[in-house]
């Protein structure tokens, strides 16, 4: 074989070498394009996503909620009675109850023990202060969807926001648990609601106004910032009752007589 001859062979071998090198860099280079670009999708859909759940939060709970009469955003919880403001006051004992209006055992808390609480209310031997949840929304979503009522916890507890204003609290909060549905999950309506304002003595032109106030959801700010309180406290379930910063036994909270002397032995002299 001649010289020339081995001389192209070997200038087509490594022709075909560099080709493959070549190849191969490039191959390199497109995986690397593909990592960087996929990185870079990842980092703005996270981006994305997180955006719209951090408005959402803000959307949801502004600072600047508004709240109905009387409520504070130390606790958003609902104050009822005149001991809060008697003589004297800071030695009659605090009360705080978490109930979510869905709760069927919070329903039996008021049909058990209700009256005799609302007579140390009247009586002015206690300051309770109700503490509304909404957790049941979630739990009970694709049944009150279904039955026409999606977040019946949120729209009963904005109601209870405008009865507060409109004197009241305490008639529509037994009212909403003494017309809760038998069927856990069927939820309430608007028209119940505001059917059960009528009934608590919201007439005529305050009727008118509570009405307003539930449909244009003035109190949805308030609802989710007690909501976020609930989750923060740790509380487990409801109704919970907590007296003078201790948490009651469910045997006191639903015998009338026991919840009676409990609260009267927290009376300080």
């Amino acid at each position: 074989m001649s010289q020339e001859n081995l001389s192209a062979k070997a200038a087509k071998a490594a022709a075909a070498a560099a080709r493959q090198e070549a190849a191969a860099i490039e191959q390199k280079r497109q995986r690397k394009i593909r990592l960087i670009g996929g990185l870079v999708v990842v980092v703005v859909m996270a981006a994305l996503i997180a955006i719209p759940m951090l408005s959402n939060k803000d959307a949801v709970v502004p600072p600047s909620s508004a709240l109905p009469t009387g409520v504070t955003s130390d606790t958003y919880g609902v104050k009822v009675g005149s001991a809060w403001t008697a003589a004297g006051a800071d030695k009659i004992p605090v009360l705080q109850l978490w109930e979510d209006f869905q709760c069927p055992a919070c329903a039996r808390f008021e049909e058990a023990s209700g009256k005799a609480l609302q007579g140390l209310i009247d009586s002015g031997k206690v300051r309770v202060e109700y503490r509304p949840t909404i957790f049941l929304d979630k739990n009970l979503l694709s049944s009150n969807t279904a039955a026409g009522n999606p977040d019946s916890s949120k729209r009963a507890t904005m109601g209870f926001g405008c009865a507060v204003d409109a004197s009241a609290a305490e008639k529509y909060h037994a009212g909403v648990f003494a017309a809760q549905p038998a069927d856990e999950g069927a939820g309430f309506s608007n028209d119940t609601l505001i059917s059960i304002a009528e009934a608590s003595g919201v007439t005529g032109d305050a009727l008118a106004t509570f009405t307003d106030c539930l449909t244009s959801e003035k109190y949805a700010g308030w609802v989710a910032n007690s909501f976020d309180a609930f989750n923060t406290a740790g509380v487990s379930s409801t109704p919970t009752g907590i007296l003078d910063g201790t948490e009651v036994t469910g045997d006191v909270l639903f015998d009338p007589a026991k919840l009676t002397a409990a609260i009267e032995a927290a009376t300080k002299s």
